[in-house]
């Protein structure tokens, strides 16, 4: 079972900015308690060729780098500074505040914010210190399913089943895929979900409310997808009477996770297995799972039609729970292309399945604080946000920055 501690963790969802985990051959150099001058000292680059041509790298001129400091007591910008024509950029400062902040640099090119990982040396250069932005495209080309995980819960008050739908998308190119302008926009990545969900909503996570719609059977994505990883989950109900619903798997996945609370429900498909269940937050979920699924390729799901007696009613709070954990919590270790970094993000469930699966290279820790520099360079983007955007704003900042604060006090205890 989840502790509350994973629970904090699920609800700090990684952003569309999310930093890669990357490991850099730069000396590491204690600077939590460190007062003295900081600097880092780095370059922006981006593929140098067009047409996917990654045989070299360009510098990225006269654009602004900001420098993030995230700690427990505050977070926000402290610096920025233009790169020069070489792509090179420079800024030094002090640690003030709490000690256990951290430091990164990013770049916002094209409206897609690219990061450093996390600068830990007190004087930070060469991979920690370097940022690849890429081009950006409106062309529409197909993005690789590598996770499709789909949980369905018990049956409510109102005789219906939420269901969640969780995705990672990869970005296989060189390029970052944005949605076309005007009123026939083309999305970025779109697909069918059963004519009958009711109530279709995206999940708080890496798509905001306003890049994501449903009409007519299909749920379409216009957020700008950057190469590597990408994650984001949106959930629906389905009534009683749906059941037996089958799914199409219109691209395919690597893996295909089926999660079913209710214990008399079964599927069928190509290449699927009952494995061992798995318990969040005190309920217990029966899984299938199915790995390289070919394009088209269908799934069955059948399920009572009617509440097993003495059943707990399916509350919303496990919508959320259940969800965040799935965006959170997964770092399996992308390839990095020669151009960039690949961006990790698998959920806690099927990494135990993955074959050849990896640890995170980037500690919890730094890639919380990245994931509020992010929310906090996306809030600012709006001048005059409105009430509701502003108390969510609010709202997933404490979530995030309690996390933040177990995390570090988890890596101090163990230290």
């Amino acid at each position: 079972m989840l502790r509350r501690g994973a629970l904090l963790v699920g609800l700090g969802l990684l952003s569309a900015g999310a930093l890669p985990a990357q490991s850099t051959p730069e000396t590491t150099v204690n600077t939590t308690t460190s007062r003295g001058p900081r600097t880092v000292d780095g370059r922006v680059r981006t593929p140098a060729g067009r047409g996917g041509d990654t045989t070299g790298m360009g510098p990225v001129r006269n654009e602004w780098v900001t420098l993030h400091r995230v700690g427990k007591d505050s977070a926000g910008p402290i610096d920025s500074v233009r790169t020069d024509a070489s792509g090179q950029y420079r800024m030094t400062w002090r640690n003030f505040g709490a000690d256990d902040a951290v430091y990164f640099a990013s770049v916002t090119a094209g409206g897609i914010a690219y990061f450093t990982a996390p600068l830990r040396a007190i004087d930070s250069r060469g991979d920690a210190s370097e940022i690849t932005v890429f081009d950006t495209t409106s062309r529409v080309f197909p993005l690789a399913v590598k996770g499709r995980h789909l949980i369905i819960g018990a049956l409510d008050s109102s005789n219906s089943r939420t269901v969640i739908e969780v995705f990672e998308l990869s970005n296989d190119s060189v390029r970052t895929l944005v949605a076309t302008d005007g009123a026939a926009a083309a999305p970025t990545w779109s697909l069918t979900i059963p004519l009958a969900a009711q109530d279709v909503r995206v999940t708080e996570g890496e798509i905001a409310a306003d890049a994501f719609a449903y009409a007519e059977g299909r749920v379409s994505i216009f957020a700008p997808i950057a190469p590597g990883l990408k994650q984001f989950a949106f959930s629906y109900k389905l009534p009683a009477a749906s059941f037996p619903i089958t799914y199409r798997a219109e691209r395919g996945a690597v893996v295909f996770e089926v999660l079913l609370e209710e214990p008399q429900g079964t599927v069928f498909g190509p290449g699927f297995t009952a494995v061992g269940p798995v318990s969040l937050e005190n309920r217990t979920f029966r899984r299938f799972l199915a790995q390289d699924m070919k394009p088209d390729g269908e799934v069955t799901i059948e399920l009572p039609i009617t509440r097993s007696p003495g059943k707990n009613l399916y509350i919303a709070g496990l919508l959320v729970a259940i969800g965040f954990l799935m965006l959170l919590v997964l770092s399996r270790a992308m390839q990095r292309r020669t151009t960039g970094r690949a961006r990790t993000a698998v959920s806690p469930i099927a990494i135990r399945s993955m074959v050849n699966a990896r640890a995170p290279e980037a500690p919890l820790a730094d890639r919380l604080a990245q994931e509020i520099a992010a929310l906090d360079a996306t809030f600012v983007k709006h001048a005059t946000p409105s009430a509701s955007m502003q108390a969510a704003y609010d709202e997933r900042r404490r979530e995030l920055k309690e996390a933040l604060t177990e995390a570090l006090a988890t890596t101090a205890a163990k230290g």
